[in-house]
């Protein structure tokens, strides 16, 4: 009987085209990067094994070297190779320093690749290029490696490659051959599985988040039941915020961190001079990180209609965290705020619009009820029977007043948007191109109005903005005399923000809406002359009578006033004085033209600089 034994080692010898198909496949599965590895490996490990066979022969180191270029042609991976080598050796055979430089003549691996994927970006000849590394580096016992540098697949002339000891190669290089040894396909797959299971996990929950996000919306959810969700969904505190980073709403943190958070976070922002944090521009979509003593913040804009109105925040007391992926958290959350505020935007302006016009009919007495005009006036939460006040804003530019309605709605869009953010309520209209707003009184009146103005301001950065108040009034017949109160403000102080009606002269109390036409008829008869000279003429002589008779006549001093020559200032006084027939140096004739000068420009009939 005789017994068949299998040698373990058997080499299994198989065609050119099976060799392609498997790279194809393992291409097609794999994808380039990973297919390179695992033919590296494959030709590294043949190689090593035919290193095995020349090892126990009796031949030197270079001649066992030698016979790799056998088994190259043996195999038929290649028809011929060129290589130019330098070995060294150190006095006890063992190798002190290798070199080498060659070329593949008709790889095997040019063939197979180009005729199924055509011409490539990178080199191909990866069993190659793994067999001559390891042949070579079970031989010398050193980590020796070739690398392909131009090859025929990608378009070059010939398929040349360097070796090279592998601390001699650059650092990215052996970065690259390190994998070959360092991974295995299979840990691979598995470190991509648990990629793509966080992947599915981190979609999962962002989808779960949004969903819930956007039925809350459809549901009608007030802004503070929107952050409810956020928290009971993500488990992280979250904050809302205006410009100026005053809490408006918060969920998952108690009044007393909050404080606590407040003041730690300010002790890590640039601040103005009175305390005011100051946050650098963030466009929408985009998200900055403050890493704080006590927590880390991240912030992202409320973006309504192209306006930034404010800022939600998520809390973090750990760093561990991949902010990463709270980031995406955060933009949704706030795309949601945005949308929120939008909606409720969208369904107030049928209801602004009809603020505006309950408005104009107070301002205009246009009502035979005063009872009802209090009832509906509550129904629209504005209680008239409280004080409040009627104010005017102006808008300028480089001093001249800006008189255009669409600019003047967006503006009135804004302040309301910001007036809304701060639960305020307001009546606010265009009325005789003004804009008059009518909102109830609050301890901090000048504060709000400070920070109206600003962000007014940085909204509309190429304009000024003034604000006239009224004295407090609790009556809706004071109504229209509040309104000429605000705008006597404006009028009689042109260095301030923000004017009180308090504040102004004695003239501005003395004019009131029932004599205020009674005076106009006075000073356009009386300066008639001036009034109706040509616009040039008119401005340079009003403006030298008011210079004149605010200086009491002093010559000198109201020459400096407006630049004018002596003899220039002399001859404008006489004109003056020929044109009204009066006589400017006159006690009672100087108080009668002052006092119906000074009652234009509060009336705002005339402007003098």
């Amino acid at each position: 009987m005789t017994t068949n034994s299998i040698n373990p080692d058997k080499e299994l010898f198989t065609t050119m085209t099976t060799i392609g198909l498997l790279r194809k496949e393992l291409i097609e599965t794999l994808g380039l990067e990973h297919a390179k590895i695992f033919l590296q490996r494959y030709g590294w490990n043949l190689g090593v094994a035919h290193a095995k066979e020349v090892e126990q022969r009796p031949l030197s180191l270079r001649e066992k070297l030698d016979c790799a270029t056998l088994y190259h042609l043996n195999s038929g991976q290649i028809t011929d190779l060129i290589s130019d080598r330098i070995l060294n050796l150190n006095p006890d055979e063992s190798v002190h320093f290798m070199h080498a430089k060659g070329v593949w003549i008709n790889s095997y691996e040019v063939t197979e690749h180009t005729k199924y994927f055509g011409e490539s970006h990178s080199c191909t000849c990866h069993t190659l290029a793994g067999y001559a590394s390891g042949y070579t580096s079970y031989l010398t016992k050193h980590d020796i490696y070739i690398v392909e540098v131009t090859c025929r697949a990608k378009g070059d002339d010939e398929c040349a490659f360097e070796m090279r000891m592998l601390e001699n190669w650059d650092d990215a290089t052996q970065e690259q051959l390190k994998k070959i040894h360092q991974s295995r396909m299979i840990d691979e797959l598995n470190q991509t599985y648990e990629q793509l299971y966080e992947e599915k996990k981190h979609t999962e929950k962002v989808s779960s988040f949004h969903n819930n996000l956007t039925l809350g919306i459809t549901q009608g959810m007030r802004i503070e039941q929107i952050l409810e969700t956020i928290y009971d969904n993500l488990n992280v505190p979250v904050i809302l915020q205006d410009l100026n980073f005053n809490t408006h709403h918060a969920s998952g943190i108690s009044q007393e961190e909050l404080e606590d958070l407040t003041v730690d976070f300010a002790s890590q922002m640039p601040q103005t001079r009175s305390g005011k944090i100051l946050m650098k521009h963030l466009e929408p979509m985009h998200s900055i990180q403050v890493n704080c003593d006590k927590h880390i913040r991240l912030i992202s804009p409320i973006n309504v209609q192209s306006q930034i109105i404010g800022y939600i925040s998520f809390i973090y007391r750990s760093p561990n965290h991949n902010f990463k992926d709270e980031m995406h958290f955060l933009q949704r959350a706030a795309n949601s705020i945005s949308l929120c505020y939008l909606n409720e935007k969208s369904s107030l302006e049928a209801i602004e619009n009809m603020k505006a016009y309950f408005f104009e009919q107070l301002l205009q007495q246009q009502y035979t009820s005063k009872s009802n005009m209090i009832y509906r006036s509550y129904l629209l939460q504005i209680d008239l029977n409280e004080d409040f006040y009627i104010g005017s804003l102006r808008m300028t530019k480089k001093g001249i007043p800006i008189k255009d309605s669409v600019l003047i709605n967006k503006v009135i869009q804004s302040f309301t948007v910001y007036l809304e953010m701060h639960q305020i309520p307001i009546f606010i209209t265009e009325f005789q191109e003004e804009v008059t707003f009518l909102f109830p009184k609050i301890n901090d009146t000048q504060n709000l109005l400070k920070n109206i103005l600003k962000h007014l301001q940085r909204t509309f950065k190429q304009y000024e903005f003034r604000i006239g108040l009224s004295r407090v009034i609790n009556d809706i017949e004071d109504i229209p005399e509040a309104n000429r109160q605000s705008l006597t403000s404006l009028n009689v102080n042109k260095t301030k923000d923000i004017i009180y009606f308090e504040d102004t002269s004695v003239m501005g109390s003395i004019i009131n809406q029932t004599n205020s036409h009674i005076i106009i008829q006075i000073a356009q008869r009386e300066l008639e002359p001036i009034l109706s000279l040509k616009p040039a003429k008119k401005e340079e002589f009003l403006k030298t009578l008011y210079a004149f008779l605010n200086n009491y006549g002093n010559l000198q001093q109201t020459m400096l006033d407006l630049n004018l020559s002596m003899s220039g200032l002399v001859y404008r006084i006489q004109k003056l004085e020929e044109l009204l027939k009066k006589d400017l140096r006159n006690s009672k004739h100087s108080f009668e033209l002052m006092l119906l000068l000074n009652s234009l420009i509060i009336l705002g009939e005339i402007e003098i600089d």
